[in-house]
C-alpha cells in the first residue's frame, strides 16, 4: 500500500547519511579510550550542512544511539545506573541533534570552500562551547555531584573537545570538499593500476 503524499527518499543523500554515520560511529568506538576527543559532534554539524531537514536530526541521533550502545556495553555501563544513563543521554543527543541544527542553519549563510574553512571550524567551536554547557548543565541536573566539582572536570574536558573539533571539523570539511570537487576515489581503479606490471621494467 503507497501513503499518497509520501516524499520520495533521495538515494544519494540517503547514502551520504549512512557514510557520515557509519564513519562516526567507528571513529567513537575506535578512540573508546580518549573521551574528549570527540569526532561525532563535527560530523552532526557537517551532515546537517550537507543534508538538512531531518537528516540533520536523524544523523546525529543515529550515531548517538549507536555508538552510546557499544560505549555503555563495553566500558561505562557498569559504573551507572540505567536511570543516569537514560537521563544523561536526553542531554548529550539533543546536544548533538542542536549541532546538525546549526550546521543545517549555517547552510543558506555560507557557501563551504576551502577559504572560509577557518569560519566552519569557528562555528564548530562555538556549538563546542554550547553542547559542554548543555551537558554539564545536565551532569548537575541529575545530581551526580556539586556544580563546582562539575565545572572543575568539565575546564580539562572542554579543552580537549576544542582541539578535537580543531582537527576533525577542518578535517571532515577538507575531505568533504574534495568529494565535491573530485568525487569519491575509485581505489579498484588504484589497485588495478598496481597491479598492471610497468612495460618498461
Amino acid at each position: 500500500m503507497v501513503i499518497a503524499n509520501m516524499p520520495e527518499i533521495d538515494q544519494k543523500k540517503l547514502k551520504i547519511a549512512i557514510i557520515i554515520i557509519s564513519i562516526g560511529i567507528a571513529l567513537r568506538i575506535a578512540l573508546l579510550d580518549y573521551p574528549n576527543i570527540e569526532p561525532v559532534l563535527p560530523l552532526a554539524i557537517l551532515a546537517g550542512y550537507i543534508l538538512g531537514r531531518w537528516y540533520a536530526l536523524i544523523v546525529p541521533l543515529v550515531m548517538m544511539l549507536l555508538s552510546d550502545w557499544v560505549v555503555y556495553a563495553l566500558k561505562y555501563g557498569e559504573f551507572y545506573s540505567i536511570e543516569f544513563i537514560i537521563g544523561i543521554s536526553f542531554f548529550t543527543w539533543s546536544g548533538m541533534v542542536l549541532a546538525g541544527y546549526i550546521g543545517q542553519q549555517v547552510k543558506p549563510r555560507m557557501i563551504l570552500r576551502m577559504g572560509n574553512l577557518a569560519v566552519f571550524t569557528g562555528i564548530g567551536l562555538v556549538t563546542v562551547l554550547v553542547y559542554d554547557v548543555w551537558t554539564m548543565t545536565g551532569w548537575w541536573l541529575l545530581g551526580v555531584t556539586s556544580w563546582e566539582i562539575i565545572l572543575a572536570g568539565q575546564v580539562t574536558f572542554t579543552i580537549y573537545h576544542i582541539l578535537s573539533t580543531l582537527i576533525f571539523v577542518p578535517l571532515f570539511g577538507t575531505g568533504y570538499l574534495y568529494i565535491k570537487e573530485y568525487g569519491i576515489p575509485d581505489l579498484n581503479g588504484w589497485k588495478k593500476d598496481a597491479e598492471v606490471p610497468d612495460e618498461e621494467s
